[in-house]
């Protein structure tokens, strides 16, 4: 399901076409949203994430746009809980110049991947930061050299675990497609942060991304993977590479294998969660994206 199947309740006698909306970032948003909430009826609402999606269908009258160099996009959803009441409300948030922040209730969608119950600290990172941590990241600007007008396809914020730490965090999370030439070509990326100091990213390319392994070259398979996974390598390929290993989404080496051959079943002591799978040797590097699940 696409989720940006929200974006119809914007249009309920209001034309938000893009050149009317000015960009704001993730939290400027979210004081006018916690407030609509309060004026619904829910006194005790919390933030429990934020998302945005790239593509809306023809019949919005709204053109989405995300500014990679200031993390402002022109709507934000928004994702309120009610512990009391043990409910979630979602809204859209636009700002409309000389009107301000327009906020918009939305209903008859499900879960948002990427945004849990647990509410988001007051000190989560804002979309501005985001880019930041975005722009420092090697594999990020590798892919955008690659595929420079490429823009973000669905961003969330939410409370999630990263794999070696011990608590709930803040993680962003957005996802890039490369080209409509290549729909398969997507770069997804991880930004953290654990308090007010610690914090950081992490891309990954999927099976066709830039500089990294592809369908063809390196399979891993179950995917999700458990209590194993098998790596395979195409045999036009294999040679050059003599180390294999497991890294979580801050970039920490976790498990390592030799590599012989052009296959291996890797028995895996990994909680559940995203990790980079990365082959090396002297020809430089191929990494995968690996899902864990328990």
């Amino acid at each position: 399901m696409r989720w940006w199947i929200f974006l119809v309740s914007l249009v309920s006698g209001v034309y938000v076409g893009a050149q009317q909306l000015e960009l704001f970032t993730a939290r400027q948003g979210s004081a006018p949203v916690l407030q609509r909430a309060q004026q619904d009826g829910f006194s005790d609402a919390v933030l429990v994430g934020v998302f945005y999606a790239g593509d809306v269908p023809a019949t919005v009258p709204l053109s989405p746009r995300f500014d990679l160099q200031t993390g402002k996009a022109n709507y934000w959803g928004y994702a309120v809980r009610s512990p009391a009441r043990d409910t979630l409300l979602l809204y859209v948030v636009v700002r409309v110049p000389f009107l301000g922040f327009q906020v918009f209730p939305v209903s008859g969608i499900g879960a948002i991947p990427g945004i849990s119950s647990e509410p988001l600290p007051s000190w989560w990172m804002d979309s501005d930061s985001l880019v930041v941590l975005l722009q420092a990241e090697q594999s990020f600007a590798a892919f955008r050299s690659w595929y420079p007008d490429s823009l973000p396809d669905f961003v969330t914020l939410g409370m999630g675990m990263l794999p070696g730490m011990g608590s709930t965090l803040p993680l962003w999370t957005v996802v890039f497609l490369g080209s409509p030439q290549e729909p398969s070509t997507t770069m997804t990326c991880t930004a953290w942060k654990a308090s007010q100091t610690q914090q950081g990213a992490q891309c990954l390319g999927g099976p066709s991304g830039v500089g990294e392994s592809t369908a063809e070259n390196l399979r891993l398979f179950p995917q999700p993977a458990s209590e194993w996974v098998m790596v395979e390598v195409a045999p036009s390929d294999c040679a050059g590479f003599s180390v294999l290993w497991l890294e979580d989404m801050v970039g920490r080496r976790l498990q390592q294998w030799r590599w012989e051959g052009c296959r291996r079943q890797l028995k895996l002591r990994l909680s559940a969660g995203l990790y980079a799978l990365v082959l090396s040797g002297s020809r430089g590097q191929l990494r995968h994206l690996l899902v864990v699940v328990p």
